[in-house]
């Protein structure tokens, strides 16, 4: 398997993979992820904009010529309350092709993005995972990652 920084011919791989992820959360929690109509085009549009940004590490998983899963980590501001030493990355777009890879392909992808991060001088990284996606949460655990906050919603309609 080959971790490298994504390049624009991998944008329709990573949009099938987004989309695919994205019903599956919207099981999870059906308003705070439902999918809108456009989420791909839109997604398409936004991912072709991070490949030239200087300050986002876009990272593809290949293994022969089958995408297996993609992260994007980009420079967050950190509120002006808080001091944790340097910047941080936040890791919201991250999937694997299935749920058994995160293991090894997510564990690999967030093991290379953790380590350019850490080289450009970052104090922390942060990754968003669903509450019910198991597997992801599993692989952050073993990683040494930790649950600093959770985000709680109600439907109002």
């Amino acid at each position: 398997m080959e971790i490298r920084k994504s390049i624009a011919s991998d944008l329709e791989a990573v949009v099938v993979l987004v989309e695919r992820n994205r019903r599956q959360h919207q099981k999870y929690q059906p308003t705070f992820w439902r999918k809108a109509a456009n989420s791909a085009e839109t997604t398409r549009i936004f991912f072709t904009k991070l490949l030239a940004e200087q300050e986002t590490f876009f990272l593809v998983a290949i293994e022969g010529s089958q995408l297996q899963g993609y992260l994007i980590a980009r420079k967050f501001p950190t509120p002006p309350v808080f001091a944790p030493g340097g910047d941080t990355y936040l890791v919201d777009d991250f999937c694997v092709l299935e749920p058994h890879h995160w293991l090894t392909v997510g564990e690999a992808l967030l093991s290379h993005a953790s380590t350019l991060i850490h080289e450009h001088g970052a104090a922390q990284i942060v990754v968003v995972g669903a509450d019910r996606d198991l597997a992801k949460t599993e692989m952050l655990r073993r990683s040494d990652l930790i649950i600093a906050s959770n985000w709680w919603t109600k439907p109002l309609k």
